[in-house]
């Protein structure tokens, strides 16, 4: 990672310390960053009055610190190429034609996008490992947004 990234990243580890969620995960470029805050709180230390409260937030920087190295997997979006209505299925009452876990190949049909009465395949861009599916069936999506998140497959 280069500085300006582990600036970003430092600056994610900031905003979780500091606000009450338990959890982030953020992707960008093919880099995935996941965040999550570790309670090392005893039941005695919460139980011991306003004082030791500030000690399980100060505790949040130090795993946080370490997530972003055991967590980086080489992932790739694919995007829906226009705005319309987003179908997991070739056909209606169809299974859809993939699904997460599943294995593709280039080219292979992955989802369908219907815009203007028109029905456009979404193929694979490149073989992999199906790792999310952004949209539900009859999603309406623009164009640009994620559809689906490809992780190198093995």
């Amino acid at each position: 990672m280069s500085a300006m990234d582990l600036d970003f990243v430092h600056g994610l580890i900031e905003l979780v310390a500091r606000s009450p969620i338990d959890e982030l995960e953020v992707e960008c470029d093919g880099v995935r960053v996941r965040l999550a805050r570790q309670m090392s709180a005893t039941p005695s230390a919460t139980q011991a009055g306003s004082s030791a409260q500030p000690l399980p937030t100060a505790a949040v920087v130090v795993p946080a610190a370490s997530a972003p190295m055991v967590s980086t997997i080489a992932r790739h979006s694919i995007r829906a190429p226009l705005t319309g209505v987003f179908y997991r299925a070739a056909a209606e009452g169809e299974p859809p034609l993939v699904s997460v876990g599943d294995i593709v190949e280039e080219g292979q049909k992955i989802g369908v996008l219907e815009a203007m009465k028109t029905f456009n395949v979404v193929e694979s861009d490149r073989a992999g490992k199906i790792a999310e599916i952004a949209f539900e069936d009859h999603a309406g999506v623009q164009s640009g947004d994620v559809l689906f998140v490809l992780e190198e497959a093995g």
